[in-house]
């Protein structure tokens, strides 16, 4: 995802990842959300956590962002 998208109306974008040298830092964010849910938390739970509204985890949840293909 890059450029203009629903998310950047709930996460700014970042800057370069200072891991994986992404043009992005936001797909961190977005994986850690995404995982948590795989791994049984519930999205409320997640959402709270984090700070941020139920629209906005909703949003990643459903575009899945940067989510890596398992093989």
């Amino acid at each position: 995802m890059s450029g203009n998208t629903p998310l950047d109306e709930y996460f700014p974008p970042r800057g370069p990842c200072a891991f994986c040298g992404h043009k992005d830092a936001r797909h961190r964010l977005w994986d850690a959300l995404m995982d948590r849910v795989a791994a049984g938390d519930s999205a409320e739970s997640v959402a709270e956590d984090y700070g941020i509204s139920m629209k906005a985890m909703n949003l990643v949840l459903k575009l899945r962002p940067y989510k890596r293909k398992r093989k």
